[in-house]
């Protein structure tokens, strides 16, 4: 069974969503999905530093430039 990490909200809180990220990584999450929100570009960047699986982003109402995410996240 694949294991799955559901994060929403982060709203640039590197800090938490680090967090967040390595207790993910230390469960075994093999896939990420992140809700909305994470805000600010440099979150998505965060997300493939930390992440190897595969990263799904849905755009969230407080998302500001959802062109910019895009092109970052390929």
């Amino acid at each position: 069974m694949t294991k799955i990490a559901v994060f929403s909200d982060s709203h640039d809180q590197i800090a938490s969503l680090t967090k967040a990220l390595d207790h993910a990584n230390a469960a075994g999450a093999e896939v990420l999905l992140h809700c909305g929100d994470l805000c600010a570009p440099f979150m998505l960047n965060l997300l493939g530093e930390k992440f190897a699986g595969p990263i799904h982003v849905v755009f969230g109402n407080n998302d500001g430039d959802g062109r910019l995410l895009q092109v970052i996240a390929g």
